[in-house]
């Protein structure tokens, strides 16, 4: 089987690709008369147009879909805004949109004179930095941001016994894994109160950890009962209903290291609809703001609030679609070589360094909003800088524990 020979000017390379039986080309690049179209089901790959009926019988989007039919905790759009769903996907021409994030650069920086400055606390686990840190013969960036998050877990009072972990946009469930490590060498659970873990993600993940849980308790404590302590939910958060799926007589902690985009926002609304008063705790490391949705947002009217306090023409969808495009900036905006002061052919005319000071504030505005939100339904909330920059650019994490933590009970029958 040979490489196939058409190229990608873009990438200034040929196609990586197995040719077809018989042809130089690959089954994209083939020369046909017949054409490959989108799959209707997911647009992010592509099939042979005269097949695409018997394509979408056997397609693995399909299989996913229904994956969860008639799993009671499976309810279909459960966590999504009650908001106007054409928020998410109306769009801006070019001009429009250019315009709107030029008229909101002034307006950001009056939001943001009244915040204080969010305070940077990189904290150590000493488990983290005995054990996991010396595995490491160089990259420790993931390690030092599981050991900061999981200490500020440990000084906020989310650990403990009779726990039980939920990890949203889980992947592999690496930073589970070591709570699960911690919280069996701190030594203050019986086997029967070690914490366990509800992992959520929609993908599949290669090289999951799931297994690790089972060999570690063996290790470190000759603890057997470590796999079976373990779920995994293949689902969408906006699909979860996750009130079928907590137990009585724990506390519920709420964990997730760079938890992307519209995710943050679908989970708060996935915990509100299953109880807040049943968490004990929430540590949310954000990530890519730029991939929020207008319409999912959680905190839509306090967005609003600021454009009616700051006398702004601006609509919130406007608005809104310009702060993500200004998040943008914090983290995609320096090609490789730029200095501080480089514009390049930036359609702002301002310098990197003042694009992606822009691009936190315009970050901070959105974390602004989801913590007032947690805050207004009575708990305590604040944002903390738990890494350095130069460690991660996405390096804010959402602390939010209840003013009086009570284990959930049941009701008592009549």
């Amino acid at each position: 089987m040979s490489q196939c020979d058409f190229y990608i000017e873009r990438k200034h390379r040929r196609c990586g690709m197995t040719c077809r039986a018989g042809t130089a080309r690959c089954v994209i690049h083939a020369e046909t008369t017949d054409k490959r179209v989108p799959c209707p089901l997911d647009p992010n790959h592509s099939v042979w147009e005269n097949s695409l009926h018997k394509h979408l019988r056997k397609c693995n989007k399909l299989k996913q879909r229904h994956l969860n039919d008639g799993e009671d905790f499976f309810e279909e759009d459960i966590n999504t805004s009650d908001a106007d769903s054409s928020l998410n996907h109306s769009s801006l021409n070019y001009e429009e949109s250019t315009q709107d994030v030029l008229d909101s650069i002034a307006l950001v920086e009056q939001i943001c004179q009244d915040f204080p400055e969010i305070p940077i606390e990189q904290k150590t686990n000493e488990y983290m930095e005995t054990h996991r840190m010396l595995q490491l013969p160089s990259n420790k960036k993931h390690a030092l941001q599981q050991s900061s998050l999981i200490q500020h877990m440990v000084d906020s009072g989310m650990l403990g016994p009779h726990r039980v972990f939920i990890e949203f946009g889980c992947g592999r469930a690496e930073l589970s894994r070591y709570v699960n490590q911690v919280e069996i060498l701190r030594g203050e659970c019986e086997e029967a109160s070690l914490p366990k873990f509800l992992l959520i993600d929609r993908g599949t993940n290669r090289m999951k950890f799931d297994k690790k849980f089972g060999d570690d308790s063996l290790e470190l404590a000759n603890i057997t009962s470590g796999r079976s302590r373990v779920r995994r939910y293949r689902i969408d958060i906006k699909d979860l209903k996750l009130a079928a799926l907590l137990e009585e007589e724990r506390t519920h902690v709420t964990i997730s290291k760079h938890l992307c985009g519209a995710a943050t926002d679908l989970t708060l609304r996935c915990l509100h609809k299953s109880g807040l008063q049943r968490f004990g705790g929430i540590c949310i490391a954000m990530c890519c703001r730029h991939c929020c949705a207008p319409g999912e947002y959680i905190n839509g009217e306090y967005i609003r609030a600021l454009l009616s306090e700051h006398h702004s023409q601006l609509s919130y969808h406007r608005f809104f679609k310009s702060l993500m495009k200004m998040c943008s900036w914090a983290t995609c905006g320096r090609r490789q070589g730029m200095q501080d002061e480089d514009v390049g052919d930036h359609f702002t005319g301002l310098t990197v360094s003042k694009r992606e000071e822009l691009g936190r504030m315009a970050r901070r505005i959105l974390d602004e909003g989801r913590i007032k939100w947690v805050k207004d339904r009575g708990f305590d909330a604040r944002l903390v800088k738990y890494v350095e920059q130069d460690i991660s650019l996405e390096n804010v994490a959402m602390l939010v524990m209840p003013k009086f933590c009570l284990l959930y009970t049941s009701p008592s029958p009549r």
